[in-house]
């Protein structure tokens, strides 16, 4: 049996210095790949995780190291095609965004300039496409070089969607079984519970770990793992979660 599990946060550039992340440490996902690690009936735990993650304390897990989101669909495509997976545990942060370019107001002042008809008798929806459009075919990329000055007093990054990573694992390995993550904050238990049900039956996933960021801190974190009877195990810490994952999944 071999389970793969991605871990920690994705980091996207914004030149060859700066970059924009998240708070994701790992230290869940170490925790989860250390449990499989640990049980008899798993032969290889893959560890997919951002380059800042905490590993796992195991030597026998396969560790590897991505930085934005291309590198994660890369290396999760290359794994899936080369190894049965029969456990797949997606608990890594990946940037819903990525950067399409860096620019700033006064350009885009410019721009819009060039083009009276982008404003004027046409509604907000349709001038707001059209100046979109136009930023991505004409709009000036500040990156060149490989650092950005520090004398740009009105920088703009404009951001883009990065594909769904969760969406790839039932196209490219059906027969696993996927445990999902949910985070939500400040919400109501059964906002949380129905919101991760929501993911479970978008995605396919056999489980979903649902959490609110209010409710971890230190080592206190509380999760429900939620099976696709909307059945739900309460956890209080990651260790407990970890156990929760490894039983729930190699019991399936």
């Amino acid at each position: 049996m071999n389970v793969l599990v991605t871990s920690g946060g994705t980091v996207e550039k914004i030149d060859e210095v700066r970059s924009i992340t998240n708070m994701a440490t790992g230290r869940l996902g170490s925790l989860i790949a250390d449990a499989f690690a640990a049980e008899s009936r798993v032969d290889d735990v893959y560890y997919v995780c951002g380059k800042a993650a905490i590993r796992p304390a195991s030597d026998s897990v396969k560790i590897m190291h991505v930085e934005g989101v291309s590198d994660l669909e890369d290396a999760l495509k290359k794994t899936l095609a080369t190894a049965k997976i029969d456990i797949i545990v997606h608990g890594m942060a990946v940037s819903d965004y990525r950067i399409r370019s860096v620019t700033s107001v006064s350009a885009l002042a410019d721009l819009a300039l060039q083009d009276r008809s982008i404003t004027g008798n046409q509604d907000r929806t349709a001038a707001s496409a059209e100046l979109a459009s136009m930023m991505w075919e004409n709009m000036p990329d500040m990156r060149t070089g490989g650092k950005i000055g520090s004398d740009i007093d009105d920088m703009l990054l404009v951001l883009e969607r990065t594909p769904k990573i969760i969406s790839l694992f039932s196209e490219l390995s059906p027969q696993s079984t996927l445990v999902g993550f949910k985070l939500l904050h400040n919400v109501p238990k059964e906002t949380l519970i129905d919101e991760g049900f929501r993911i479970l039956t978008k995605n396919g996933c056999s489980f979903v770990l649902a959490n609110d960021l209010i409710d971890i801190e230190g080592e206190r974190h509380l999760g429900y793992l939620i099976d696709k009877d909307k059945r739900y195990v309460q956890c209080s810490t990651k260790q407990e979660i970890a156990a929760a994952i490894v039983s729930g999944t190699i019991g399936v």
